[in-house]
């Protein structure tokens, strides 16, 4: 037989649709039994009826509608045709990690040791070891209340037991809510909390910790043996009279700092992040790295150390600029809608306002926002991807993420109001 029609008939095996095995005892383990990242379930949806030619405006996912910044985009392409780009160190090319600790100093006042600074593909791949390196299987971790579904997915899924503490009416977690959940579960004999991890700004909030409420809550931490994990990734998107977004460096050496040039250098799908790693983790985390993701991607590297100079800033400041003209159009959206200033998080920095819809009737968050997307075009994502499964809260909240243009986030709040007052609507707000 010719090899030609060998290859013909492993085509044809190609073709026929995979059949379910029959192999006994295979199954997902345990471990994988996580819930679905839900706005990653909208975007999907989205992408389906865009591609099948419906117009989609985007509320729903934190990705900036704006390039890398154009310094960043140079350098890659003068990599890609001059270089390989084959694999780094774990760690990281010097040049970024040198930039990076520059950049500590500069914002910060923060001397940050380079040797610290561990590049990873994304800031989720930063979390995955900074999860592994910290905790053991029934450790207890805590989290906000209100936070991104990711951690709460991923600690379940490495085994640890997530504590829930409430958020107080900033929608933070203080020192003091730190405290008092220790006490509680101190007083009902459970095991002492081990961790803690949260963002500042806030993702879905856009809330911020002041530098008081930060230095208060590191102290707290180091008092009580609690590893703190301070998630930075939305520093630099601060808006104007909001707290200074401090870095947990600042008032402590013993937290595990995150942060990446996904949301405040627009370089998302770059996939880049960083951690930083306090003394006592710094052996294990360089090799989890280097087992779990070898290096991050060597162009993006070169280019984001464009993307933290001068020439970058002053581009960069106008999409700051762009998210808080588009926060006063979601604002003004929403009080069209009738919800009122206390039924919303206090959007003070990150490019989300997390709104309360529960008083004007609506009490499935997930099958509103699959309706809105149908009948409108307009994704946002639900509630119950950042609240703890069965609080019932999520169902009655929605996130809207306004990174885009502001003629994208106006025409999208336009769609949405419209909606909402039409008879589509008002069957998702019990007929209110």
């Amino acid at each position: 037989p010719s090899p030609l029609g060998g290859v013909l008939a492993l085509a044809q095996r190609a073709r026929k649709p995979m059949q379910k095995s029959d192999t006994p005892n295979l199954a997902p383990s345990r471990r994988s039994a996580i819930r679905s990242f839900k706005v990653m379930d909208v975007v999907a949806k989205a992408d389906r009826l865009a591609r099948a030619g419906r117009e989609i405006y985007h509320l729903e996912v934190g990705q900036p509608q704006s390039s890398a910044p154009q310094p960043a985009i140079r350098v890659a392409q003068e990599q890609l045709a001059a270089d390989r780009c084959g694999y780094t160190s774990a760690r990281g090319e010097p040049p970024l990690r040198q930039a990076i600790a520059d950049m500590y100093l500069r914002e910060y006042g923060v001397t940050v040791s380079t040797d610290r600074i561990h590049l990873t593909p994304g800031s989720s791949g930063a979390f995955t070891i900074a999860f592994m390196a910290a905790f053991d299987v029934g450790d207890a971790v805590a989290v906000p209340a209100v936070c991104y579904p990711c951690y709460r997915n991923l600690l379940q899924c490495y085994g640890v037991e997530v504590i829930s503490l409430p958020v107080d009416a900033k929608y933070n977690v203080t020192a003091a809510v730190l405290a008092a959940g220790q006490h509680d579960r101190a007083a009902a004999g459970l095991p002492a909390i081990k961790g803690l991890i949260l963002s500042s700004p806030a993702n879905p909030t856009g809330a911020i910790l002041t530098p008081e409420e930060l230095k208060a809550l590191c102290e707290h931490c180091d008092r009580t043996g609690v590893q703190f994990i301070s998630d930075e990734l939305y520093h630099k998107i601060v808006f104007e009279g909001a707290p200074r977004a401090a870095c947990a460096l600042e008032y402590s050496s013993s937290p595990i700092i995150i942060n990446g040039f996904s949301k405040a250098y627009s370089m998302t799908g770059w996939r880049l992040g960083w951690l930083i790693a306090p003394d006592h983790l710094d052996s294990c985390v360089d090799a989890l790295n280097q087992n779990m993701n070898v290096s991050a991607p060597t162009v993006s590297q070169r280019a984001a150390v464009a993307a933290l100079g001068e020439e970058a800033a002053s581009e960069l400041a106008q999409h700051v600029k762009r998210y808080e003209d588009n926060r006063a159009v979601v604002v003004s959206g929403l009080q069209r809608m009738g919800v009122q200033t206390h039924e919303y998080a206090p959007p003070q920095g990150a490019f989300y306002l997390y709104a309360d819809l529960g008083r004007l009737g609506v009490a499935d968050s997930l099958g509103m926002c699959d309706a809105l997307l149908q009948d409108a075009g307009v994704a946002v994502t639900p509630g119950v991807d950042f609240e703890e499964e069965g609080s019932g809260v999520g169902e009655r909240r929605v996130r809207l993420s306004f990174p885009g243009t502001t003629e994208h986030v106006a025409e999208a709040m336009r769609r949405l109001v419209e909606w909402w007052e039409s008879e589509a609507g008002l069957r998702w707000r019990g007929g209110a």
